[in-house]
């Protein structure tokens, strides 16, 4: 069964962040510069966590990791002209 997170990021390195980027691109969609919502399995959710846990340094960077409920997700609001990740259509991360 899915289930929506969002994943909020601070990444003191380029090269880290573009590779935690690149990373999150395939299993979300980006809402804004460094924060993703993603709708995946527990099992894929603990694998993406396991993968970004290897890419950060833990003194410099941090990694917020928010599950959503249900319910939360379904309360979502988005104003503006902004698409969401349920618009685009997603699917793993297939665009």
């Amino acid at each position: 069964m899915a289930l929506d997170a969002i994943i909020a990021y601070d990444i003191a390195s380029n090269r880290r962040r573009t590779r935690i980027a690149a990373l999150l691109e395939g299993w979300g969609f980006r809402i804004q510069e460094s924060v993703f919502q993603l709708s995946v399995s527990q099992a894929e959710l603990a694998e993406i966590q396991r993968q970004l846990q290897e890419l950060i340094v833990e003194s410099d960077d941090v990694i917020h990791i928010y599950r959503l409920c249900r319910s939360c997700a379904n309360g979502i609001v988005v104003l503006g002209t902004a698409p969401t990740i349920h618009d685009r259509g997603l699917y793993l991360g297939v665009w």
